[in-house]
Formats: structure tokens, sequence, C-alpha cells
């Protein structure tokens, strides 16, 4: 849950609150406060009535980032979790010597773990079948720990509805990789654990694709909970055809598919096939 910020000014006569940042202005002294702190700073002062503050002081009291635009020649403060502060933890933490896409690069804030903060997952699309994924947990001191980290591309990330008693919350990350030819979809099923470790607890093929010379292959997969007895039902249809043009686009189905059905039980975390 991210701290409420906002405005208090509190002058000799006139009081005006509102949690967040603000200042007391005594006689011959101002004292800057962020969410009720004390903020020390002996550069405020109050001209024209307006507060000048030092936009530095203020902006890191608030976890936040100052930048400069030369066309305007003016300093701007952002508060909260931006991609530049994203990238440059990557950057910073990340595999060394390893020069990542980051304009490829999205994040989004989600508690991983049902505590009090959200943790930051993050993703760099680098193309065709090439990404990188992230996941950054916040620090008793304020600061971000990469935890996580894998070279995948990452289609998308969401929670399921499955839940078993002492496990947070299991999130399906959906992830793409091949080559020519070659289109392969898996999904991993993973949740944070007691000791703050990212864990699979399964993965399965949502759709496996191999095209080569005039011969098709596909596998399409699919999963889902019984809720009632910790169990995950999964779903393999296999298919094999001939390719009918040049561009790959149509075929012609040979023999029949084939559908098989596993089972699989949750055992200490993990989703082993049941026997």
């Amino acid at each position: 849950m991210k701290g409420i910020r906002g405005l208090r000014v509190a002058l000799k006569m006139l009081v005006v609150c509102a949690v967040g940042v603000g200042a007391l202005v005594t006689t011959n002294s101002i004292a800057l406060f962020v969410n009720e702190e004390v903020l020390g700073s002996e550069e405020a002062k109050p001209k024209h009535a307006a507060l000048i503050a030092p936009i530095g002081d203020v902006a890191e009291a608030m976890e936040g980032e100052v930048s400069l635009d030369k066309a305007s020649h003016s300093l701007s403060a952002q508060t909260g979790i931006t991609k530049e502060r994203v990238a440059a933890w990557i950057t910073e933490q990340g595999n060394a010597g390893k020069d990542y896409y980051l304009d490829g690069l999205t994040f989004e804030e989600v508690n991983i773990d049902e505590d009090i903060e959200p943790e930051v997952l993050a993703r760099i699309d680098g193309g065709v079948h090439l990404g990188d994924f992230f996941i950054f947990d916040k620090q008793a001191d304020g600061s971000y720990q990469l935890i996580f980290e894998q070279p995948w591309q990452v289609e998308s990330w969401s929670m399921e509805r499955f839940r078993a008693e002492g496990m947070n919350p299991i999130f399906n990350i959906v992830t793409r990789t091949g080559g020519t030819g070659i289109d392969v979809i898996e999904s991993h099923l993973m949740y944070m654990d007691d000791a703050g470790v990212w864990t699979e607890a399964w993965k399965g093929t949502l759709k496996d694709r191999s095209a080569f010379q005039d011969k098709y292959h596909l596998v399409i997969g699919s999963y889902q909970f019984n809720d009632d007895h910790g169990e995950l039902f999964y779903w393999q249809t296999e298919m094999d055809a001939s390719l009918e043009d040049d561009q790959q686009e149509e075929y012609q189905q040979e023999g029949d598919p084939k559908t098989s059905m596993t089972v699989f039980t949750l055992q200490q975390g993990k989703f082993i096939e049941k026997k």
C-alpha cells in the first residue's frame, strides 16, 4: 500500500492540514515535513507569499526523482515508481555486462506475497522470442532488491483464483520462445514461498508449433484447477499435418488428433503428476 502524500502548511496564526509534505514557518526558521516526519533542511524560506524549498530534498524524502528539462530550463519532481527508476535497478542489479533493451521495458506494481508493500514485476520485450523478466521486492530501508530474473519473453502475468492453505497467491506467467519455424508458449504457475523465494509450482505447454518444409506439427494445451481436492487437470491435443502452400498458412490434417489428460496434485508447494 502506498503512503498518502499531500500538503501541510502551518503558519504562525494559520494552520491548513493534510497528511504529506508540508512546512512549519516560525519567526526565524522553516521546518519541512514529509508524512509528519521532519525533513532536515536549512534552505527552505518564504518568498513573495510562496515557500521556496530544495526540490532535491523533498523529492528524495518522498521517494521520487528530479529531472531537468533542458528545453524549458525547468526542474520537475516525480514521486512513485517510474520507468527510469526500474531501468536503473535493472542496470545496477541485473546480470553484469548484459546489454538490456530498456526501450522495451514495462512494469507493474503487484502484491505477490500479501504483505503491506507491492512488489514490482518488470519485463523487457526484446523482439521475437527475446526478452527478460524481473521481480523487485521492497526492503525495510525503502530500496528495491532484485529477487528473480530470467531471460524470458513474458507475454502476460495474472493471479490465479486457486488458493491453498499456507500458500501465497499463485500467478500464471506466460512465456514465449522459439526460433525459425518454431513457436512455443508456456504457462509457469509461480508463487512466493515463506522464505521469500519465487517458486515454480508447475509448468505446461499452451502451444507448440513447428513447421519444416511441408511438415506441420501442432500441440495445444490447457489446464483447470479442481479446488475441492487441490488438483490441476491438464489437457493436451497433438496433431500432424502437411502444408499446402509456400506461405505455410494452409495445412491438411494427417490422421486423427490425439488428446490426453494428466492430473497433478499439490504436494509441498508443487503440482506433482498423480499416479
